[in-house]
């Protein structure tokens, strides 16, 4: 091994000469370290004498010996790293120590280890491997990772990364690279500057320079602040209107910034520019003049115009500032319009008959001038002239009239985004003429609201959508201008809600509106256990999905015989649908539907639930009769039967409401269930279960229900399994409400398949009757043998924005059914995926094996 050994010699008088300590120094190979000292101190800490610097070894180990001589019996021995040049007498920055070694002498000799390992955060405190140069190190920046010696430099000379004190092209580090030179001063071009008062000043250029003179093109902004001796009077700004605000910066890349100067004050003074980045100001004398003429008159009589119009003005000049003015008059102190204009389009002055020349308050005018008076905004307006030596101004009242209404407007310019049936934030109408003067409508003139697309929305006059203010279309505002309207949207997207009526010009709001159906589709590829399927996207907007008024709803469809692979279990976040399986083998296409209404809808999520514990409890007590529930499971298995089937249903307990989900048998840890109890304000829900269907049928009633409205209703199902097979046709169960009998329901198998076993033995049912407003469409869907889709026409079109997709049994999600298939336990000949297309519904399945049934539901929800 290849050791550095160095024998430090203390050569003074004394004893003691054969007691000796061999120090061995071992680095931390990521210690920033070019040389190392050994320090000997008392052990009060004072230094009695120390090694010279000595080169890093390769191999980060150092070995020397330390001879008593004249030192203490008693001593400490301490390492310090130091950091810089090649050459050890070149390292001047101090770069963290050992721990003190405490050292005995005594006759012979022994070894002592000391560690140099990285400086503490008390010297290194942004923990780049460089002490802080207030201590002694050579990190400029302590706070600041990148800052320090090794940091690659930026060229440009925005930074002094390094800690080398030097910037850009003045870094050798940036030698043989694009770089810059910092800038060191600002110079205004010209030197010298004179204006009128009130008018913007010819160009003045502003740029940074380096040292030597030269224009600076760094890469990066200098900050300016424009300053001048004139006070508020003077304003600066980016464009010769003198309209905009000043400029703020050099920007990168470039060397000068134009800006104009505006005064209305006269005077001469410096104007400055100044940067927080540079020592060096720079100044530009600049001299603010007077307009000519210098006395008024007003002799026009006072009158009443229309907006827009341009009408006469009989007067005579002055300096409109109140600046002493040469001239032909040389009395004038002042003329106004008040109240003051926002702007030259809302009133003015003009020089010609068309006011189409600005009044110019340089110019020299004779002693009487016809000007011209032109306002926009309806308003009366005074104009005044004060004359030197009076107390009192001369004024003249000058009326302006709105034209006829013209224009229609809705403010906030911007939407709004809600959710489906919810009351908007108000919205302000305005009836104005072309120049935003409010200006009513003739008697008998009608205003219209419409939406692009038509869809089914409410307006109403005022806030918070009142009933008793809703408005028809066309309506008449009898005589109202101005006021605010809020309105309620049904069919979900983008919707430009438009306000109209003859010869105006309309007004237009595009509002995003969630809709009550979010709807997509995903795909579990084949080698994947779980899929995130986004709720967000084009069609269902941004809009997190709020739970406690959201639920799920899913067909899970797939080609797979096992139930470890074609059982899905699906749950409901704020923006994603995360669906799950426990097996991988081929690919689950899932088609979803998320229900979100703004009231009367509560739902409550209970998902992860092990079929071995027992029956979860709901976090709120819920009424039976208004609730029910989803649900969707994953488990293990590689045939159908009783352990992949559970009744699942909802039973009060005491004072807690719990959900009960029974296998026939072999309940498993690593089934899983996931449940959504959902209520609506006003519905009403009958529940039960059955006994067990006959063997020798496909066909089982449950009668003796109250009757019920079948376009408000629909029944859900799940069921136990008591066997397992191939025969998958004696497992699946497909119900109905009885369409010519509303009291009782059925329950079938088989698709027409002769039944001689008893393989369901029981059934968990419920009947549910959705609120008033809601339109439920109930349609039988079949395909035969080696078919995989059909469709039905509704008999009533819906809106498919509100409209929620389900089937009666509950397997795979909500969209299983019966089928006449045998040879095989493919849950996907019996589980299908529902679609919309204009009036037609349609079913879709994976396995085209056997004929199929469902008993499908298209439910149009009154938000």
């Amino acid at each position: 091994m290849n050791r550095a050994v160095l024998f430090l010699f203390l050569v003074l008088a004394g004893c003691n000469r054969g007691e000796a300590v061999q120090a061995i120094i071992q680095l931390d190979p990521a210690l920033k370290a070019s040389c190392v000292v050994l320090e000997v101190r008392t052990p009060e800490g004072e230094l009695r004498t120390e090694s010279t610097p000595l080169t890093r070894p390769e191999d980060q180990e150092l070995r020397l010996a330390v001879f008593r001589k004249d030192l203490p019996a008693d001593v400490h021995l301490q390492a310090r790293a130091l950091w810089g040049g090649e050459k050890c007498e070149d390292s001047p920055f101090y770069n963290g120590r050992s721990e003190p070694v405490a050292v005995h002498f005594e006759p012979g000799s022994k070894d002592v280890t000391l560690t140099l390992s990285l400086p503490n955060a008390a010297e290194d405190e942004d923990r780049d491997g460089f002490v802080a140069s207030e201590l002694g190190g050579a990190d400029c920046d302590d706070k600041e990772s990148k800052r320090q010696p090794q940091a690659q430099e930026v060229c440009d000379a925005s930074d002094d990364l390094n800690c080398n004190g030097q910037r850009g092209c003045e870094d050798s580090a940036c030698s043989g690279k694009t770089c810059s030179r910092a800038p060191t001063s600002l110079v205004f071009s010209p030197s010298e500057l004179t204006t009128i008062a009130g008018q913007c000043s010819a160009p003045v250029i502003v740029e940074r320079r380096e040292s030597d003179g030269k224009p600076s093109l760094a890469g990066f902004p200098t900050p300016i602040t424009l300053a001048s001796t004139f006070g508020s009077g003077v304003t600066f700004h980016s464009d010769p209107g003198c309209n905009s605000s000043p400029p703020s910066a050099i920007t990168a890349g470039k060397s000068s910034v134009t800006f104009y100067v505006r005064s209305t004050t006269i005077g001469t003074g410096p104007l400055s520019a100044s940067s927080s980045a540079l020592s060096q100001q720079a100044t530009l004398a600049h001299t603010l003049r007077p307009g000519p003429v210098t006395k008024v008159a007003l002799a026009s009589l006072n009158t009443t115009s229309q907006a827009g119009d341009c009408v006469p003005v009989s007067l005579e000049w002055r300096d409109a500032f109140d600046n002493p003015a040469s001239g032909t008059l040389s009395n004038l102190s002042s003329l106004s319009i008040s109240p003051t204009p926002a702007n030259t389009e809302e009133a003015a002055l003009y020089q010609d008959a068309g006011c189409k020349q600005a009044l110019n308050l340089g110019a020299q005018l004779p002693a009487a001038s016809s000007l011209y008076f032109r306002g926009t905004r309806a308003t009366t307006f005074t104009l005044a002239a004060k004359l030197n030596g009076t107390s009192q101004p001369v004024q003249e009242v000058r009326t302006v009239k709105p034209l006829p209404a013209s224009k229609l407007t809705l403010s906030p310019s911007g939407g709004q985004t809600l959710l489906a049936g919810e009351c908007s934030a108000p919205v302000n109408v305005r009836i104005t003429d072309q120049y935003d003067n409010l200006s009513p409508l003739t008697a008998g003139q009608l205003l219209t609201l419409s939406t692009t697309p038509a869809t089914s929305f409410e307006a109403f006059w005022g806030a918070g959508c009142e009933g008793s203010k809703k408005l028809t279309t066309p309506f008449d505002p009898q005589g109202t201008t101005e006021g605010p309207m809020s309105f309620k949207i049904k069919t979900g997207g983008p919707v430009e809600l438009k306000l109209s009526g003859t010869a105006l010009v309309e007004a237009k709001q595009t509002h995003t509106i969630v809709p009550v159906v979010r709807r997509g589709s995903c795909r579990m590829d084949n080698g994947d256990k779980e899929e995130n399927c986004p709720i967000s996207s084009a069609s269902n907007t941004t809009v997190p999905v709020t739970l406690a008024r959201s639920f799920l709803v899913f067909q899970a469809t797939t080609n797979n015989e096992e139930p470890t692979n074609s059982f899905v279990r699906c749950s409901l976040g704020t923006s994603t649908i995360t669906c799950k399986r426990n097996g991988t083998t081929g690919a689950a296409t899932i088609d979803w539907q998320v229900v979100e209404l703004h009231q009367g809808l509560s739902v409550q999520h209970l998902q992860n639930i092990a079929c071995t514990q027992a029956p979860p409890r709901l976090p709120t007590t819920v009424d039976l009769s208004k609730n029910f529930v989803l649900f969707s499971s994953s488990q293990d298995g590689s045939v159908l039967g009783y352990n992949d089937f559970p009744s699942v249903e909802l039973t009060n307990n005491g004072n807690n409401t719990n959900v009960r989900a029974f296998l026939f048998n072999a309940c498993a840890a690593s089934q899983l269930f996931n449940f959504q109890v959902v209520q609506f304000t006003g519905s009403d829900v009958q529940r039960s279960l059955t006994g067990a269907m006959p063997s020798n049928s496909g066909t089982l009633t449950v009668p003796g229900l109250p009757t019920t409205d079948l376009t408000r209703s629909i029944v859900l199902s799940t069921w136990q399994v008591s066997t397992e097979g191939q025969d998958i046709y004696k497992r699946m169960v497909r119900g109905e409400i009885d369409q010519s009998n509303t009291t009782q329901l059925l329950f079938r198998r088989g698709d027409g398949t002769a039944i001689t076993t008893a393989d369901i033995p029981q059934i968990s049912w419920e009947r549910i009757t959705f609120p008033t407003g809601t339109l439920v469409q109930t349609h039988v869907l079949a395909v035969n043998d080696n078919v995989t889709n059909t469709s039905a026409t509704l008999a009533t079109p819906v809106d498919a924005t509100r409209t929620l997709l389900l089937t009666s049994s509950q397997a795979g999600g909500q969209g299983a059914g019966e089928t006449s298939y045998g040879a095989n336990d493919i849950l996907g000949v019996a589980t299908g995926r529902l679609s919309l297309s204009g009036n037609q519904l349609s079913v879709t399945r994976d396995a085209p094996n056997g004929s199929t049934r469902w008993t499908a539901y298209a439910i149009q929800f009154d938000p």
